[in-house]
């Protein structure tokens, strides 16, 4: 029993000293721990890998992702401008609108550097099922002709597209217009051949597959007058 009684009055002997002491160990342990360790603040984007060729990434909020990261010294000179991304693996996504959560294993990083956090930890994405359409096209005129001219036609080679977007969108297209025609260029020769390149509208959701030029030819007509038919 003496020899309990010691052991406990020697514990509680300047207990509060050793309690002190056992702290700035543990502080003195801790800064010890981070030196040398550098930190980083990053942005970078979001893309993907092996997304099905009959879908497409319509929108994806937000589009950079802030990763802070942990290294030895140097670290902002190991890690290269644009040289990270999140990788998201497309093949597993599924059509519609959806909530993703990031992951670290998202980010290939250089061996000995850490990703301490990912911010914001999920993106907002919507994905579309692409399909295909085809569409008639249509000329389009500006200005007039300068001198007598005779009536004449306009014919088209193709005069179609085949188009490729989404439900939505393919359902409210009905035909595509060409660039316009300068009704002031025409020549009085019996017959003009111009090629016109062939360009979705700008902001447009779909994409032209088919053709990347329109052929336009245009003919004197003959018998009734007309300023132009197609």
């Amino acid at each position: 029993m003496r020899v309990r009684e010691r052991i406990r009055r020697t514990l509680k002997r300047h207990l509060f000293l050793k309690v002190f002491a056992l702290f700035l160990a543990i502080l003195l342990w801790f800064q010890v721990s981070r030196k040398g360790q550098e930190y980083l603040s990053i942005q970078v984007p979001v893309t993907f890998s092996h997304l099905p060729a009959h879908m497409e990434l319509i929108d994806t909020q937000p589009q950079l992702i802030t990763l802070t990261l942990s290294g030895p010294p140097g670290l902002s000179q190991r890690i290269a401008p644009n040289s990270l991304t999140v990788l998201v693996n497309g093949s597993l996504l599924a059509p519609g609108s959806q909530q993703l959560d990031l992951s670290p294993s998202m980010v290939s990083v250089p061996p000995g550097i850490r990703i301490n956090s990912i911010s914001p930890n999920s993106i907002r994405l919507r994905i579309e099922t692409m399909l295909k359409k085809r569409i008639p096209l249509y000329p389009e005129y500006v200005g007039s002709i300068q001198a007598p001219f005779p009536s004449f036609r306009v014919s088209l080679t193709p005069d179609y597209a085949e188009v490729e977007g989404d439900e939505k969108t393919l359902k409210r297209l009905r035909g595509l217009r060409i660039a316009p025609i300068d009704l002031s260029l025409i020549a009085s020769s019996p017959q003009q051949v111009i090629s016109i390149p062939l360009t979705a509208p700008a902001n447009s959701h779909f994409h032209i597959l088919y053709p990347k030029t329109v052929l336009i030819r245009i003919e004197r007509a003959t018998g009734k007058h007309h300023p132009a038919s197609r």
